[in-house]
């Protein structure tokens, strides 16, 4: 009787520190802070910021070809981490890169993306463009891993 008696308060702890981890496959929260068609990263690239001197690095780089640059935006470095994939330069308008989901997966974030490319015979904006998506979460030490989505039109 006594161990049942100890048994029972040790498995509600148990479920308490269980339920505060995120089940794996399960979608981790996120938000953009910069989504856009413009950028000074010229080749496709995936990258995780984890600092604020690397984000301020960073952001300098994606900005650098504007005239007058934003400063970067406010990322809580004590909490949060940056995200960021790039499609790399193209020569026309009407192609999009989205993150869709963050997920935990064993010791591994994953990150879900999908790319968009024009139809063929689109009109689209006939400029040099350079899709990306930059977004922040909580931080991790985890290695990321992207994935690509189907592909879309």
């Amino acid at each position: 009787m006594f161990a049942l008696g100890l048994l029972i308060p040790l498995v509600a702890c148990a479920t308490v520190a269980v339920g505060d981890v995120p089940a794996e496959g399960a979608a981790l929260p996120f938000s953009t802070v910069a989504k856009g068609f413009a950028s000074d990263v010229l080749e496709p690239l995936q990258v995780a910021i984890r600092t604020r001197d690397e984000w301020v690095a960073f952001w300098a780089r994606h900005t650098r070809a504007q005239v007058q640059p934003p400063s970067a935006p406010p990322v809580d470095f004590s909490r949060e981490m940056v995200v960021g994939i790039f499609l790399g330069e193209r020569a026309t308008g009407g192609y999009e890169i989205e993150i869709t989901k963050v997920e935990r997966a064993g010791s591994e974030l994953r990150i879900h993306y999908r790319s968009k490319s024009p139809d063929p015979g689109a009109i689209v904006t006939q400029a040099r463009t350079q899709p990306y998506h930059l977004i922040k979460l909580m931080m991790e030490d985890s290695p990321l891993v992207f994935f690509r989505e189907g592909l879309s039109r």
